[in-house]
């Protein structure tokens, strides 16, 4: 007879972050848009001519990216779950990092909201441990309040066993 033993890995987180975090983050890719906009309008004025328009092209591709590009790609891999022993987070870009942080190391949590999260909606759920903060991102207000409740909670219990 063969029994199954432990799993071998953890499952991937599945939870996803609100909806409105790619208007969040289009609307702070176009923040940085218009910084790389406003620089190519002093490189025009300092330089001129030929690099100036490779310049604005340049701002043009890189603005175009941020706001429609990347906050969908940063949506679409954004995992993350809370589990009796760990908090598993999966996120990145190009390069997907997963961080799984133990009940017992975390020491407190909250939340923030941003003034364009508050207008959209959204908060953070920040959880600090000796190491430094980790976070989840553009939850919904009433999410992120259940999730810091829910990690409160288990961090209490871990820190009694």
């Amino acid at each position: 007879m063969v029994t199954a033993g432990p799993p071998t890995s953890t499952p991937e987180p599945s939870r996803t972050l609100a909806p409105a975090a790619r208007v969040l983050w289009r609307i702070e890719g176009l923040g940085s848009a218009v910084v790389a906009l406003i620089a190519v309008g002093f490189l025009q004025g300092l330089v001129g001519g030929t690099w100036a328009l490779a310049g604005w092209a340049a701002a043009l591709l890189v603005g175009a990216v941020a706001v429609v590009v990347v906050p969908e790609l940063r949506w679409r891999r954004w995992r993350w779950e809370v589990r009796e022993h760990e908090i598993d987070i999966r996120h990145g870009t190009l390069a997907v990092t997963r961080t799984l942080v133990p009940m017992l190391r975390v020491q407190h949590v909250d939340t923030t909201r941003g003034i364009l999260q508050q207008w959209l909606g959204l908060a953070t759920v920040v959880f600090h441990t000796a190491a430094g903060a980790n976070e989840i991102p553009a939850l919904t207000v009433a999410e992120a309040g259940h999730v810091r409740d829910r990690i409160a909670e288990l961090a209490r219990t871990a820190d009694e066993l």
